[in-house]
């Protein structure tokens, strides 16, 4: 089912894995996909909210190597001398990467709680919360269940279960090793500040745990637009099955910060009875993933994600210095709005972004440094609170022995880039600033 060459999505599903009446839907590239469908006691199909959603974005079409918004690249591409430039200016200007055909566990079509152990190291016995489409429809606050992963792989043979896990931690995936110097917290962050800044309080877990996860799906999981917290990169490699990963980007208005706020609002509250709004405001590619491809989105990418087959996937999240003005544009819009535009909390953001202006002094010339990105992570360096996500911790952007270095080393980059501008207009210092401030806030 992962082959490129069969567009039929459905054969052996009908019957096994989702009900025989299941709805059918044929995709802008070919494919034929089954919609989602799961029966209560009544013989309502409480997954058929998800249906108009789908049956839009199936309109727009596959993102292609022509595309204006998305970076394609192959396996062979991984081999070349330059590949962190070309992959980290891509995400730099905003533009997801796909690389097709990264080398991953083999698994076929299926996958079995056995073949996650022995492949992936996960236990047919860890326990987990397992999001159940009935559970949702009956409180949608209280959308999951307690389960294992044996109890989902066992459910994937069941047509009257819709089910996922997601999150499922997997600190030890991580991206190829041709990519892996990208994550610029941990290789630059928390590799090379140990020595001038020690750590003495207690560190959050998941500045290192958000490293590596796994997502567990059966077919007919839909998942709505939303953009992943705290401003983070996010990585997908596919190990078995096939999603379509969905992203919108705005038309007009690039550097509105309320533009983008209510564009993502919007999106996240999706109306079926507005359509047309979509196709004036939003420009929509769907990015379809096989076994062995690999996706990795820019800070605040709003994306929208459809399961038509059982699959599992790995990723993680990670920091790039290129990418800080992205990040804090995220982070920004999640202090007013992030308790609905995101689809999980994380508590790690401060203490990671701090690190990396910590290690900039010492940073080999080799990493490129542009204005707008340093002068953003260090705003966000110093202004913890202002923005701690809505609904986030207040544990998460306590000062800890990363506030005072990290302080001193923006206030440095403050300092240069105010008498830089200065030199080159007429103005004071308390205008200087403000014009540093303006070039980060648009």
């Amino acid at each position: 089912m992962e082959t490129t060459t069969n567009l039929d999505l459905t054969c052996g599903l009908l019957g096994t894995q989702v009900p025989v009446k299941s709805g059918q839907i044929t995709w802008k590239d070919g494919h034929t996909t089954i919609l989602p469908a799961v029966y209560d006691d009544f013989a309502i199909n409480v997954a058929a909210v998800d249906i108009p959603m789908i049956t839009f974005i199936a309109q727009f079409p596959s993102s292609t190597p022509e595309s204006t918004y998305v970076h394609h690249l192959t396996n062979v591409d991984l081999q070349s001398d330059t590949i962190l430039d070309v992959v980290g200016e891509a995400l730099s200007q905003n533009k997801p990467v796909v690389i097709r055909g990264v080398d991953h566990k083999d698994l076929g079509s299926q996958f079995t709680a056995g073949d996650l152990d022995e492949h992936f190291g996960i236990s047919p016995n860890r326990a987990v919360c397992i999001h159940d489409l009935k559970a949702r429809s009956n409180d949608h606050t209280m959308p999951t269940i307690p389960g294992t992963v044996a109890s989902f792989c066992n459910s994937i043979l069941d047509p009257t279960k819709i089910q996922c896990v997601l999150d499922l931690r997997l600190a030890h995936v991580s991206l190829p090793e041709s990519l892996s110097k990208l994550d610029h917290g941990l290789v630059h962050g928390w590799n090379e500040t140990m020595y001038d800044c020690p750590i003495s309080s207690d560190v959050h877990p998941e500045n290192f745990t958000v490293k590596g996860w796994g997502l567990l799906h059966h077919a007919g999981i839909y998942t709505g637009a939303h953009y992943d917290a705290e401003g983070t990169l996010t990585w997908i490699r596919m190990e078995v099955g096939v999603k379509y990963w969905v992203v919108f980007k705005p038309k007009t208005k690039h550097n509105n910060r309320l533009h983008l706020q209510q564009f993502a609002c919007r999106l996240v509250d999706f109306d079926d009875q507005n359509l047309e709004w979509y196709r004036e405001h939003c420009d929509i590619e769907v990015i379809t993933l096989y076994a062995g491809d690999l996706l990795i989105l820019p800070p605040g990418t709003v994306h929208a994600v459809y399961t038509p087959v059982a699959s599992f996937a790995t990723g993680g999240h990670f920091y790039h210095y290129g990418c800080m003005h992205l990040s804090e544009l995220a982070r920004y819009i999640d202090s007013d709005v992030g308790n609905s535009t995101t689809n999980q909390n994380l508590d790690h953001a401060l203490e990671t972004l701090r690190r990396m202006v910590i290690a900039i002094p010492r940073l080999s010339p080799r990493i490129m440094l542009f204005e707008r990105s340093l002068l953003s992570i260090c705003i966000m360096a110093t202004k913890g609170e202002e923005y701690r996500a809505k609904g986030g911790s207040k544990h998460s952007v306590l000062d800890r022995e990363t506030a005072q270095p990290s302080a001193e080393v923006s206030n440095a980059i403050f300092k240069k880039s105010v008498f830089a501008w200065a030199s080159n207009r007429q103005g004071c210092t308390a205008e200087g600033i403000d014009k540093i401030y303006a070039i980060v806030v648009y």
